[in-house]
């Protein structure tokens, strides 16, 4: 297409700018030129967007100058990957007895040098889209609070923030028990709310006094009732794993060398899921998570069993580590060691009893094998 001298071709904005800056910059007259069917007014807009475009960019500029990195902490700022900024629900987990919080990735081993690692805390601060002293607001096992993001850090290649909450959620991350927790970016603080579940309602006063008031025959008694529920409610779990075993069973991996090496993998935890009590997953696996059949159902005490559907994204296999609610709606979900083809994670699944179904609300601290 060969275009005017100075009128620019019809229907196309970036002819008309290059025709009016071929024009010495001058807009088309009111109306358009004669002979073309593009009003002014759309190249008029086209230079107001560009100025505005331009502004925009000049305030990054102006910004990015602002926050000057050491030549050591500019070095390192490529290699650091950061969660996107509009990023609301993340995954908190215990790690080398602190609670972690998964920001982002590192492609830079910086644990044995020091500089580097001094010049990745600078360049993290200034990057990290999470400023440091961030409240977020976290649902864990024992209910929900508030908790202060601060300090940055890297564990196994992943960019972390440290948290600090109450000192039961401290303590509970200094044991010995894996504590996966899901944290929301908080607009204002709100007051702590403690667990429904009751697993794990700690008993009252009231319920402690009538304890001390029995006799030392009704103590023994009442834990050896508890132990026989709770042995027959393992019984009962150990049955449907069986069975869920034996259906996997029936099929067979696609091809000769995955037959060699299946195996069997199961993991169960407890929680308040509607009526069921426990939550247990069965796998059958060949290879590095290369063939996967899996099956994620729910228990109640009376034996009814729930069998639901897992959303997981790209991750195949999945082990139970801890449940709790995660949304507040009284229903607990759970979070898993979640694998996939030398890949993993942990991610948290939120449960919904009326679908039946077992869907991905968050992940976090990814790993890969290359």
């Amino acid at each position: 297409m060969k275009l005017s001298d100075c009128a620019p071709a019809r229907h196309l904005l970036a002819a008309a700018l290059v025709a009016a800056a071929a024009c010495g910059g001058k807009s088309p007259a009111p109306g358009g030129a004669k002979g073309s069917g593009a009003p002014a007014v759309v190249a008029d807009s086209a230079s107001r967007q560009s100025k505005d475009s331009a502004a925009a960019m000049a305030a990054v500029r102006d910004t990015a100058a602002a926050h000057r990195l050491s030549p050591s902490a500019d070095s390192v700022a490529p290699y650091l990957v950061f969660i996107p900024r509009e990023e609301r629900v993340l995954v908190a987990a215990s790690r080398n007895k602190r609670l972690l919080l998964d920001v982002g990735r590192m492609d830079l081993d910086v644990r044995k040098d020091s500089t580097k690692l001094r010049a990745f805390r600078e360049a993290a601060q200034v990057l990290s889209p999470i400023p440091l002293r961030s409240i977020f607001h976290l649902q864990w096992a024992q209910g929900g609070e508030d908790v202060v993001a601060d300090s940055f850090a890297v564990y196994n290649g992943r960019i972390v923030m440290t948290l600090f909450g109450s000192p039961a959620l401290d303590s509970m991350a200094r044991g010995k028990a894996a504590l996966v927790a899901l944290a929301t970016r908080a607009d204002s603080a709100l007051p702590p709310v403690a667990t429904t579940c009751d697993l794990r309602v700690p008993p009252d006063s009231a319920t402690l006094a009538a304890q001390l008031l029995l006799t030392p025959a009704e103590r023994k008694a009442q834990g050896m009732a508890r132990k026989s529920a709770d042995s027959s409610f393992d019984a009962r779990v150990l049955i449907v794993r069986d069975s869920l075993e034996l259906e996997l069973r029936k099929e067979r991996a696609p091809y000769e060398r995955l037959q060699r090496r299946i195996k069997v993998v199961s993991s169960q935890t407890r929680g308040c899921f509607g009526v069921a009590r426990r939550a247990l997953v069965v796998s059958l696996r060949a290879g590095d998570a290369e063939w996967v059949r899996e099956r994620l159902v729910l228990v109640a005490p009376d034996g009814a069993v729930t069998a639901l559907r897992m959303n997981d994204l790209r991750f195949r296999a999945h082990e139970l580590i801890t449940a709790f609610d995660a949304d507040g709606d009284g229903v607990d979900d759970i979070a898993t060691r979640a694998t996939t083809e030398r890949a993993g994670g942990t991610t948290v699944l939120r449960i919904d009893l009326q679908k039946k179904r077992a869907d991905r609300m968050a992940g976090g601290f990814a790993w890969e094998l290359f």
